[in-house]
């Protein structure tokens, strides 16, 4: 492997899908030259016997086209989850990954589909996908830390442990891999789409900053617009980038995370635009991996069972990590059609920041005992890089479910994410005016003195 040629490591971490819903169909028999990953399958009798089952009925796999948005969204908190990944699928021979639908249901009996979360999408649809597994590296053993949502699980891809289960208002306080960064004195940067709301903007220590980073645009945290313009200059470029999409739950939002309701066709434009960035400055691109994944499965069917590794959250253990999610490594020193099945979570991401910037190889005692049950990201990569660049057709956006027009000011969708942010954001405002009265948070401003503040959540409940 040629880890030590890579200068900058690059992490985008989407919002709620499985392997099974974006990536399974690279294995599909219909699939033209399909992939060698861990997916779906043609036959018959394997599809029918991972067929959820909920009042009597059988809700099979099948194909969404690329106007089919999932309008509910999937329940997945702690106990949805647990449902979902316990209960007995149609069988023979499969206890596990049966209670999609069931879950689905409890949380919105009056669904009018309820067997979307057993959809999958194509490369018809996925095109920014397909390209880029045809082009690059899947990973297709990649699973959430947890079985757990959102919160959870993206503090265990920045900390590599977690204090919440459930989500809740707000984050509390816990290091995070910006602090191990610093200490390092490692350069990085956090490029956020939208500008308004990266998602530990939720963890008061770090409102401050964040804030004031992205209006006065000198700091770590700026608008995904000065990604181009910084990655193609000729200053140094920082080690370590995380760049983040537009969430769905933020309370000033024109979302392009992938999170229900929001269309895919949003996320495939997103990462087509920092893929042609990439590329667009061959001799960082040289030396340069990107990471691609999803927080957790959403609620989406997935057919493979959790991998055994041991967590505790304060009183509670979890026995395993949460449901596979999809993986892309894209980078000169990943070959085309790879497929990379080393079992891998999230806390792999540190792992490998660690092997690379860090003397001893160590991110954390909790990383390194979790590391036991998993692979590495570093055995992915090849000893020398392809010198020819993959060009990236331009996209085609289906109008059905192309973006609309920027909102003006929306009001704040009711989960624990937007309240948190909504209630740090307020807290700023009154801490630092002259921040907020800024350009770059004007509209946020106006969302602030627009709306009444959001109402405290927690466990995905309003209290």
């Amino acid at each position: 492997m040629s880890l030590a040629a890579i200068e900058t490591i690059i992490i985008v971490m989407l919002e709620n899908r499985s392997f099974d819903h974006m990536l399974g169909y690279l294995s599909l028999d219909e699939t033209a030259d399909p992939l060698a990953v861990d997916g779906l399958r043609s036959d018959k009798a394997w599809r029918n016997s991972y067929a959820n089952i909920a009042a009597t009925t059988a809700y099979n796999l099948h194909r969404l086209s690329a106007i089919q948005s999932v309008k509910d969204d999937p329940p997945h908190d702690c106990a949805s989850i647990k449902l979902q990944i316990s209960t007995a699928a149609a069988g023979p021979g499969r206890p596990q990954m049966g209670g999609f639908v069931q879950s689905f249901l409890k949380g919105h009996p009056n669904t009018a589909d309820p067997g979307a979360v057993m959809g999958y999408y194509d490369g018809d649809t996925l095109r920014a996908y397909d390209f880029l597994a045809r082009n690059f590296c899947v990973c297709d053993h990649w699973y959430a830390s947890l079985p757990l949502g959102t919160q959870a699980n993206r503090l265990m891809a920045m900390a590599g442990e977690s204090r919440v289960v459930d989500n809740v208002t707000p984050l509390p306080d816990q290091a995070l891999v910006y602090d191990w960064l610093n200490k390092r004195q490692l350069a990085w940067r956090v490029y956020v789409s939208g500008g308004y709301a990266p998602f530990f903007l939720m963890m008061r220590r770090w409102a401050p900053s964040i804030v004031e980073s992205i209006a006065l645009g000198n700091g770590n945290f700026k608008r995904f617009g000065a990604f181009a313009k910084e990655w193609t200059s000729k200053r140094p470029f920082p080690n370590v980038v995380f760049i983040e999409p537009e969430y769905q739950d933020a309370p000033l939002s024109h979302p392009n995370d992938d999170h229900p309701p929001a269309p895919v066709s949003r996320g495939q434009d997103f990462i087509w635009q920092i893929y042609n960035i990439l590329i667009s400055n061959p001799a960082r691109w040289n030396k340069t991996l990107m990471i691609v994944t999803y927080d957790e499965h959403g609620g989406f069917f997935d057919h493979a069972s959790p991998r055994a590794a041991p967590a505790a959250i304060g009183a509670t253990t979890f026995t395993t990590t949460g449901v596979r999610v999809p993986a892309l490594l894209i980078s000169p020193y990943v070959q085309a059609r790879q497929v990379f099945s080393e079992p891998l979570d999230h806390t792999s991401i540190l792992q490998l920041l660690a092997e690379r910037f860090a003397p001893d190889k160590k991110y954390s005692d909790v990383v390194s005992a979790r590391q036991q049950h998993f692979g590495r990201i570093a055995n992915a990569l090849g000893t020398e890089p392809r010198t020819a660049i993959p060009r990236a057709p331009a996209p085609r956006m289906n109008r059905a479910t192309a973006a609309p027009s920027e909102p003006g000011v929306p009001c704040a969708p009711q989960t624990p994410n937007a309240a948190a942010i909504d209630s740090v954001a307020r807290e700023m405002l009154k801490q630092h005016p002259e921040w907020m009265n800024m350009p770059q948070w004007q509209k946020m401003k106006q969302y602030l003195e627009t709306n009444p503040p959001a109402k405290p959540l927690h466990h995905g409940r309003i209290n």
